[in-house]
């Protein structure tokens, strides 16, 4: 039986991970480290990595803020608040402040295992006095520590790890140290696909080997990754990428729900980020446990709001009033919705991300009854592209945003952005025929009206393959007085005191941010910049940039990792090209 893994020896590979940015190093200081501990230290490792206690799904945080950590920092070696504040005006840096205090000793020997549990403790305690039982719980955590375990115990609680270990990063850490080879990530990324829980899949890996994890079946309750489309500039290229028989459906302006409907009990609604957002529509439960009566399943659509007066589908800005803890029901009144469905991923015990699109499309056509406030999702089975044209065309004028086509023949591929969805979203205007969804890296002070905010964000795509954000252009306008007021508060936590070690940019900005928070933007035209870096390796001649953007909205319901990638946007310029 393996002794139980210090917690120092976990933290000493944080510090590792956190001196360099080459994602190849990454996963080799990973895989030395994964192919020594246990399953369950495994699972723990895979939460902790990115400053987690729990997968996303449970929704489980720590819940103190960094007045309530100095409290715990105060208590947990009898230093004056006062002089903790001290400390952290001139650093900046809690955890640095933690290591500083802690006393210089070899660590008590606390294990990964009880680090783990104690920091579970606090995200679980709630009620009344919950902020002094959190407190007392992390001081007496941390005086057992050592300035290093401190350091990163302290940063786990805040949010502030910052060590840039990507999913993927993780996964192919995971496969080249239970198989010597990075190669074997594909059946991974599936299993984490499927089941939605890295911790899950690095217990079941090393546990059982990763061959094991190659028919992973998926868990009502447990929400399966959204499968994601490619993009086109032109209909016609649909033909190039799905040579037969295709679903056109309505690309609805709402929000994208997978609902998750077990035989007995509480039927959970999981949005693209995995929150639990049932309680934002229980308009829509009470629609699905009428349809559904008695049936196991889990289905996927899109909600959108509804205009009273006319029926007509209204905008994302307007749904996003639904998102609320209080007043739900009131709202339900002013902001009616609709949940399309066009999916379903399994039924009554059987799993569907292996049957065919169009299989799967009768199986929720036949057990499907149409109820108030849900509905299937508009669309045609074609091969023609005139066909596409009329339809989408069709969809904008009834409030949609486009089209998406959608391989009649495909399985369900969970997680993977590939051709056999593709979307179609032109605007009627002299813009790119789509949108990009760009992470937050910098940003540059405002002057005259803007004075005491920002007036521009620099953003980036993300590039799963190196692990890293490239600059791709600054956004400066679509903001309202009331978005410019809150942008300083809003990224506030995020800020750090120089440019984060994973995004490439050659530009400077007058405040530079831990790539958090994601934004949707539109724009005229793409072009080659010297300044900014996506796809500047392919290019030679300098990156990709975006003319003339702005801001549309703020994407909550996207992590950084879901952020447009650079090879869609080097795709798209390619189509441009040969447009031209």
């Amino acid at each position: 039986m393996k002794q139980a893994t210090k917690f120092e020896k976990l933290a000493a590979v944080f510090e590792q991970l956190e001196a360099v940015s080459s994602n190849l190093k990454m996963i080799d200081i990973l895989s030395d480290f994964l192919s020594e501990i246990t399953p369950e230290e495994a699972r723990i490792t895979a939460y902790l990595l990115r400053g987690k206690v729990a997968p996303d799904y449970e929704g489980l945080k720590l819940g103190l803020a960094e007045k309530l950590v100095m409290r715990a920092l105060t208590q947990a070696w009898g230093i004056s608040l006062k002089e903790v504040e001290s400390h952290f005006q001139k650093i900046g840096d809690l955890g640095d402040v933690a290591a500083g205090i802690a006393p210089e000793r070899n660590s008590a020997g606390l294990s990964i295992q009880e680090v783990f549990n104690e920091l579970q403790i606090i995200a679980r305690t709630s009620g009344e006095a919950s902020q002094k039982a959190k407190i007392q719980t992390l001081a007496t955590l941390l005086s057992r520590c050592s300035p290093r375990e401190a350091r990163y115990v302290v940063r786990i609680v805040l949010g502030t790890l910052r060590l840039g270990v990507a999913e993927m990063t993780f996964l192919y850490g995971l496969s080249k140290a239970l198989t010597g080879t990075r190669e074997k990530k594909a059946i991974l990324e599936n299993a984490f696909n499927v089941l939605s829980d890295l911790g899950e899949v690095a217990y079941q890996a090393v546990q059982k080997g990763v061959e094991a994890l190659q028919e992973v079946q998926p868990i009502v309750g447990i929400p399966i990754r959204m499968m994601l489309a490619q993009r086109v500039e032109d209909l016609e290229e649909v033909k190039k990428h799905i040579p037969g028989k295709v679903f056109v459906e309505y690309k609805y302006d709402g929000e994208r729900i997978q609902a998750h409907v077990p035989k007995q009990g509480d039927i959970t609604l999981y949005s693209r980020r995995h929150e639990k957002i049932t309680h934002q529509f229980p308009d829509i439960i009470a629609a699905i446990q009428q349809a559904f009566p008695g049936k196991e399943a889990i289905i996927e659509g899109e909600v959108v709001s509804i205009d009273p007066q006319s029926g007509k589908l209204q905008d994302f800005q307007v749904l996003m009033t639904r998102r609320r803890k209080h007043k739900v029901e009131e709202y339900m009144e002013k902001v009616p919705v609709k949940y399309f469905l066009f999916d379903i991923l399994y039924f009554n015990g059987k799993s569907l991300l292996k049957t065919p699109l169009s299989q799967r499309k009768e199986i929720l056509a036949r057990y499907f009854s149409n109820k108030n406030g849900l509905a299937l999702a508009e669309s045609i089975l074609t091969e023609e592209v005139e066909d596409m044209e009329n339809f989408f065309a069709e969809a904008m004028e009834q409030g949609g945003e486009g089209v998406v086509l959608k391989d009649a023949s495909s399985f369900y591929e969970a997680g993977i952005r590939g051709w056999k969805w593709i979307k179609f979203k032109k605007e009627y205007k002299r813009e790119l025929a789509d949108t990009f969804d760009l992470v937050v890296v910098g940003g540059i002070y405002g002057t005259g009206r803007r004075a005491g905010t920002y007036g521009s964000l620099l953003v980036a795509a993300f590039d799963p393959e190196t692990n890293k954000y490239y600059s791709f252009t600054k956004v400066g306008a679509g903001f309202t007085d009331r978005d410019l007021a809150a942008l300083p508060q809003m990224f506030a936590r995020y800020q750090l005191p120089e440019k984060y070690r994973l995004v490439e940019t050659e530009m400077e900005a007058d405040v530079w941010f831990e790539p958090a928070l994601v934004m949707e933007v539109t724009g005229a035209e793409l072009t080659v910049s010297p300044v900014h870096t996506v796809a500047k390796e392919k290019l030679k001649k300098g990156g990709l940039a975006l003319r003339f953007p702005r801001f549309l909205r703020w994407r909550d319901d996207k992590t950084p990792e879901q952020a447009t990638t650079v090879q869609e946007i080097y795709e798209m310029y390619l189509s441009h090209q040969k447009m031209r």
